[in-house]
């Protein structure tokens, strides 16, 4: 494991940025495939079961999820929904906004056109599911640990790398959440996943992201020494293979790659607000 997390590191050291990472959510099974209408899990939101684009007829149902509300009540892929409720929609956003306003158990009138034919649909809302977790194919040891758990369980480690005069150098990722920060000392105090704690002294060699003013307790963080000197500091865990894409973390902005296992309808374009819904 810890070799494993040193060899993130020195693919970081090397090409300088976070650019090379892994996004978290494509290993760690939080990347979607598919967003849902009502995607807003703590609120117990309506949900429909489908994935909308917009296209030049409007927006189109790209993909309908088995045994959702839109499936039962007969929706289908390339299905144009025209209004809502009697009320018109230009595009996927104001269908979210319309199924955003309901709860489950409420009923939604879709009005269609399918196959250049016009009718009109009806579904009872759900409460949208609990996603189901996909395992994790790199470290399949990890397999059951809840998201925000992830993190904790990664103690760090070190390796060794060679200059160019060939000497030999011994690089440290520490791993944990803070606990006290001081800017105007200039000290960031960290309770380590590997069960120490450290206090560390930002100086001006240091490279820290965001600014040391930004961090608060609570927040998780990697630190990288060389040879026992602190070289960097960052929010979050980027500089490891299976985080990634946070807000605020790594030297460079860096956003994941998103994908998509269902495609658009042919000839449809992404809604510019969110893609699917």
């Amino acid at each position: 494991m810890k070799r494993f997390i040193a060899a993130g590191v020195v693919a970081l050291l090397i090409a300088g940025g976070v650019g090379g990472v892994i996004a978290a959510g494509a290993l760690s099974g939080t990347g979607s495939s598919t967003m849902d209408v009502g995607a807003q899990q703590t609120e117990q939101k309506a949900w429909l079961g489908v994935k909308i684009v917009q296209s030049p007829d409007g927006p189109t149902i790209a993909a309908v999820i088995a045994d959702s509300p839109a499936e039962k009540a007969g929706l289908k892929r390339n299905d144009v929904i025209k209004s809502v409720d009697g009320n018109s929609v230009a595009d996927p956003a104001a269908v979210r906004n319309t199924i955003e306003n309901k709860k489950p158990g409420d009923t939604v009138t879709l009005s269609i056109t399918r196959d250049g034919n016009a009718q009109d649909v009806t579904a009872t809302l759900e409460a949208r599911p609990e996603p189901v977790p996909q395992a994790n194919p790199v470290f399949p040891e990890l397999n059951g640990i809840p998201k925000d758990q992830l993190f904790s369980h990664f103690l760090g480690g070190s390796f060794q790398f060679k200059d160019a005069a060939g000497s030999m150098h011994t690089a440290t990722a520490d791993l944990g959440t803070v606990t006290a920060v001081d800017a105007s000392a200039k000290t960031l105090t960290v309770n380590l996943n590997s069960g120490d704690s450290k206090t560390y002294n930002i100086t001006s060699d240091v490279h820290i992201r965001p600014a040391l003013s930004d961090f608060q307790n609570g927040d998780h963080v990697t630190a990288i020494s060389v040879d026992g000197t602190l070289r960097a500091v960052t929010k979050g865990g980027h500089f490891l293979p299976l985080f990634g894409g946070e807000k605020h973390g790594g030297f460079r902005h860096h956003e994941g790659g998103r994908f998509d296992s269902e495609k658009a309808p042919e000839g449809t374009e992404s809604s510019t607000s969110g893609g699917g819904l």
